[in-house]
């Protein structure tokens, strides 16, 4: 059991440190990506239509609040990266300690699969308030999305 709690630590440094470094060395990468979907969501909204909200801006204001919004869509899959993260970490610890103290791995994966559950609902309230805080603001996210 010791091996497993010593596995998670290493596992759950290896994630948040690696996805600091990547993120610090793919910042220049990631702008140049950014504009390029800007630009491309501009050119579908000129053939498709504007929305009410983003007609009355300039083109100036339009690529700006466009290039926040997506900037936006990044912070916030970082932001759920990390909640997923560090939760799955906490909820391990914590299914550990139920594990040592109870039934052994009975109760160990009942809590684990409690917890994937309740980080599931996190994520996809998240997911959904942003989205439709986007959607007033007349912005599909998915088109401004990077993979």
């Amino acid at each position: 059991m010791i091996f497993l709690l010593y596995g998670a630590i290493v596992l759950g440094a290896i994630a948040v440190l690696g996805n600091l470094m990547l993120h610090r060395w793919n910042a220049a990468r990631r702008d140049k990506q950014l504009q390029a979907r800007v630009e491309a969501y501009e050119a579908g909204l000129a053939h498709e239509g504007m929305p009410e909200a983003l007609g009355a801006l300039t083109h100036q204001e339009r690529q700006q609040t466009l290039l926040a919004a997506a900037r936006q869509v990044q912070a916030e899959s970082d932001r759920r990266f990390y909640i997923s993260t560090i939760g799955g970490i906490l909820a391990f610890f914590v299914a550990l300690g139920f594990a040592i103290e109870g039934e052994g791995t009975r109760d160990f994966v009942i809590t684990l699969v409690i917890a994937a559950a309740a980080l599931y609902g996190i994520n996809v309230v998240l997911q959904r308030s942003f989205r439709s805080r986007m959607e007033a603001r007349g912005i599909d996210i998915e088109r401004l999305r990077i993979d």
